[in-house]
């Protein structure tokens, strides 16, 4: 009677990619081997599957390997039977990965042998030398670390250049660092310029009105890269980079370079104490922590989004929410805001969102007839609610027009509100989103900033009755306008029952506000 086949799966691993281009590699040396061990045992039944799992350059202390992934998916399709390798660090050189390993072989009735160590997972003898020799794997894989750091460590401390992308300014040659002439030149146009102007945002906007951009190169792969303008991150690192000044650093510590530098000392001098004088934390005490209520959620028209920051002057700190547009120094598309005030534009939005605990807001959310019962019982606990918890919990987004803000929530997540907050059940609501609009004032600030100012707070700048008739009676009329506006009666519907154009409407409201 013939032994049952038992399928084979040779797994060979090597963790440099030197010397694989050669006819006969370790991956082939190791395969050779396995395949000998395996037609040795020819007479049980053993037989080496045609698939190759191979991998070259990875390494063995982790599981993220190609042909390992393919070797589990066979192995969980029931394609394998056994598990053949040269030695069980080719496997695997962690204990936490080989349990896992072991774990799968077990689930599927896989069997694990290694050729030059003779053992067998199905016994408990089998695994104590397996956690043995993985042991010894393990720490023989943490002393090559050991030695690799501190071979690193010993050259830099000599000056040498340990690999990795050429930094702006340099090519590599030989392994060393050369300068590149007109990259180098760009370097210098970097360093003295932010000496001038002091300030890194102000740095990349003149480099990109000098359409001043980053060196181009091609990597052993064929793809070109470079010549992008900088961003901030980037200069950042330029101007703190003491490779620049014939230096190496390393943990902390500066050492004399083998390659030359590109600026003087002074000039890095001068800009490592404009740096510092700079840092944020040292312009005074650290500053509390600020929590932005609308970060994440306010866009532009076109769905660009606006990022929380601030600024401090005399002592105080200013937030408000920046354009990307204007982050990354584009030009800002027709009726794009640079800059919003970021105090006010919140409490414009708390008072908006505040608008859906009226009545009308309600019935037009969860449908009329089936939320009366829940209105007055809102109504009579409207003083009870937090604005600011409901904001966070329902909104979805504010998107900032040129004359208004359209702001959109999450009606699953208002009725969940009700129901967690107050224990109130509402009906399933008509739509998964609901927007309400508000008129914007905006004014003009210091470096093209736009203000936006909640109408609550708004004082009276002028007498508003100082009008001919004409202008009272439009002056009225947009008070009405507003005051339905505000309860919720859009700006579309306003235009459609008067016949008027939607602009003449929204100019009728914001006359009112901005007196």
């Amino acid at each position: 009677m013939s032994p049952l086949v038992k399928r084979c799966a040779i797994y060979t691993r090597k963790s440099t990619e030197e010397g694989l281009g050669q006819e006969f590699n370790s991956l082939d040396a190791q395969h050779e081997g396995c395949l000998a061990y395996i037609t040795s045992q020819k007479a049980e039944g053993w037989t080496a599957i045609k698939t190759h799992y191979d991998d070259g350059g990875y390494s063995g202390g982790n599981m993220n390997r190609p042909a390992l992934m393919q070797l589990l998916q066979d192995i969980q399709a029931g394609k394998v039977d056994i598990v053949v390798v040269y030695k069980i660090d080719r496997l695997t050189r962690s204990l936490m990965d080989f349990s896992k390993l072991v774990e799968i072989f077990d689930k599927h009735n896989v069997t694990f042998v290694s050729i030059t160590q003779s053992f067998n997972t199905t016994t408990s003898m089998g695994r104590l030398t397996l956690n043995v020799l993985l042991s010894f794997a393990q720490f023989e894989r943490e002393v090559t670390g050991e030695r690799i750091r501190d071979k690193v460590a010993a050259s830099k401390k000599k000056g040498m250049w340990m690999g990795g992308y050429a930094p702006e300014g340099y090519n590599i040659v030989d392994k060393k660092l050369v300068v590149e002439p007109a990259s180098a030149e760009t370097v210098r146009q970097i360093f003295e310029r932010y000496r001038k102007l002091r300030c890194v945002s102000g740095l990349k906007r003149d480099l990109v009105r000098d359409c001043i951009v980053s060196r181009t190169w091609t990597s052993s792969t064929g793809l070109t890269h470079g010549g992008e303008e900088f961003s901030l991150g980037v200069l950042y690192k330029i101007l703190r980079n003491p490779i620049y000044i014939g230096q190496v650093s390393h943990k902390g510590a500066l050492y004399d370079g083998q390659h030359e530098g590109i600026i003087e000392r002074q000039l890095w001098d001068d800009v490592q104490e404009l740096l510092v004088r700079n840092s944020p934390r040292m312009r005074g005490k650290r500053p509390e922590p600020i929590v932005e209520l609308l970060r994440g959620k306010v866009f532009d028209p076109d769905g660009r989004p606006y990022s929380p920051s601030y600024t401090t002057t005399g002592g105080k700190r200013y937030r408000y929410y920046i354009s990307q547009n204007l982050l990354h120094h584009r030009d800002l598309p027709k009726g794009v805001m640079a800059r919003v005030a970021g105090p006010d534009l919140e409490d414009c939005v708390l008072s908006v969102v505040g608008r859906v605990l009226e009545a009308e807001q309600i019935i037009q959310i969860f449908a009329e007839g089936y939320a009366d019962v829940a209105v007055s019982h809102i109504i009579d606990k409207k003083q009870d609610y937090d604005i600011r918890t409901l904001m966070m919990a329902c909104l979805k987004r504010v998107i900032i027009r040129e004359s208004d803000l359209l702001i959109g929530l999450d009606t699953a997540a208002l009725a969940k509100w009700f129901l967690d907050t107050h224990h109130l059940r509402l009906p399933v609501p008509i739509a998964p989103m609901h927007e309400l609009e508000a008129p914007l004032v905006a004014g003009r600030a210091k470096r093209d900033s736009r203000i936006v100012a909640a109408p609550e707070r708004l004082g009276a700048k002028r007498d508003p009755f100082d009008k001919s008739e004409e202008e009272l009676h439009r002056w009225a009329q947009g008070i009405i306008w507003r005051d339905e506006h505000f309860r919720g009666i859009t700006l579309a519907a306003i235009s459609n029952r008067e016949k008027v154009g939607r602009t003449k409407v929204l100019a009728a409201i914001n006359s009112t506000l901005d007196i």
